[in-house]
């Protein structure tokens, strides 16, 4: 099977979960035995990459194994998106489109129409619920309509989570038949297995990481730093992140009362954006990763603090909701509430032997039912059914 991915994100040029997913699943799939392409939209994220040839550049750089003949990255121009999709479509050929963001839709259209393969599409992310759950900005209503546009015709939509597919059938009815779950998954690592048998000591060090938006929460965390440090006042909080090219000292200004400042100065760490590697060894160093978002269709944090032996209090909304089984492998608390996170994170850090344990079953987990090459499976029934049931030829137009 020959699978196009389009996107505006993948690996080393990541802004977001978006391009960590995407990478996971064309280099798992490559693996699996398919022949993946990535359309990788060049001049929008993807500027790490230099200046990609039309067709094409292996990604072998990367990969050592199997994926590095199955699996190609094609650099498409940001204007005449669309023709410059066709091209490519006529020339390679796939048997499926697979689409990862609504923006590149018109190009993912016109390939559909040009070869009259059938188009999957992975909602990473829904608009409508970023502004109705997560108080989103305006531009979440105005670019709804386009996303809208996607998910009613595509031949299949992916859902990460149950919590994602009611939402995507409460606000596109049409698509209900066409709505099939497959969340994302995460590739083990030697560091994370050794940062899981490794004993940690001294001071409790808890993670954030993510976009410092307000539907991730982060100022509920921040609102809740005073209740920990009443009860367990050698915590740390590290807060990773950001904005990419902002400084932990720009995040501080931005999200610390500066009244506190020196109250927090020893507590609390804003790092700023991090690399990948920096990122892991923030994994490595932690204790507890907390997620307190009010909307979270999946969250790959939580594989990767799950990977890497941390125990997880995570709000009890979409992603971390389905990884995530209270009291076994995380704790969960609502969102919107900094006392009820306060309460999940006292309730580990000063139990360190329930720490250990959510620890170790999370550990566990994750390697039993989320790394890629048990979610690849799971994607390749959804391509084959998109290719026994695609939509006729009259539904490819605009």
């Amino acid at each position: 099977m020959r699978v196009l991915h389009l996107t505006t994100e993948f690996p080393p040029s990541i802004w977001g979960g978006l391009g960590t997913a995407v990478g996971g699943l064309a280099i798992a799939s490559a693996r699996a035995g398919m022949t993946v392409g990535v359309g990788l939209i060049t001049g929008w994220n993807s500027g790490s990459y230099g200046a990609l040839p039309a067709i094409a550049r292996k990604a072998g750089h990367r990969t050592r194994d199997r994926a590095s003949a199955n699996l190609t990255v094609f650099g498409l121009p940001g204007r005449n998106l669309a023709d410059a999709a066709i091209t490519l479509g006529r020339a390679w050929r796939p048997d499926v489109i697979h689409l990862h963001s609504f923006w590149l839709w018109d190009a993912a259209k016109a390939v559909r129409e040009s070869i009259r393969a059938p188009l999957v599409y992975t909602v990473h992310s829904l608009d409508r619920a970023e502004y109705d759950l997560g108080q989103g900005p305006a531009e979440c209503l105005s670019q709804w309509n386009t996303q809208r546009d996607v998910i009613e015709r595509a031949d299949r939509v992916v859902a990460l989570t149950r919590d994602e597919q009611d939402l995507i059938v409460g606000y596109c009815p049409r698509a209900q038949s066409r709505v099939r779950i497959v969340g994302n998954g995460i590739a083990d690592r030697p560091a994370a297995r050794r940062a899981v048998r490794k004993q940690r000591g001294g001071p409790p060090v808890v993670l954030f990481t993510g976009r410092f938006v307000h539907r991730k929460g982060i100022g509920d965390l921040i609102a809740a730093i005073p209740q920990v440090l009443d009860a367990a006042p050698s915590t740390r909080f590290v807060l990773a992140g950001g904005h990419r090219g902002c400084t932990g000292a720009d995040m501080a200004r931005c999200w610390l009362p500066a009244a506190d400042h020196h109250l927090y100065r020893n507590h609390v760490e804003f790092t700023g954006w991090l690399g990948i590697a920096d990122m892991a060894e923030w994994y490595q160093r932690s204790d507890i990763l907390v997620v307190p978002s009010w909307y979270e269709p999946f969250g790959m944090v939580v594989l990767e603090g799950m990977l890497y032996g941390l125990a997880v209090a995570a709000a009890d909304v979409g992603g971390p909701k389905e990884m995530l089984e209270h009291g076994r492998t995380g704790i969960l608390f609502p969102p919107k509430a900094p006392e009820a996170l306060a309460g999940a994170l006292l309730q580990i850090i000063l139990k360190p032997s329930l720490s250990r344990e959510l620890a170790r079953s999370a550990a566990s987990e994750v390697r039993r039912k989320w790394l890629w090459s048990q979610v690849v499976r799971k994607m390749r029934a959804v391509y084959d059914d998109a290719l026994d049931h695609r939509l006729p030829c009259h539904a490819f137009g605009a």
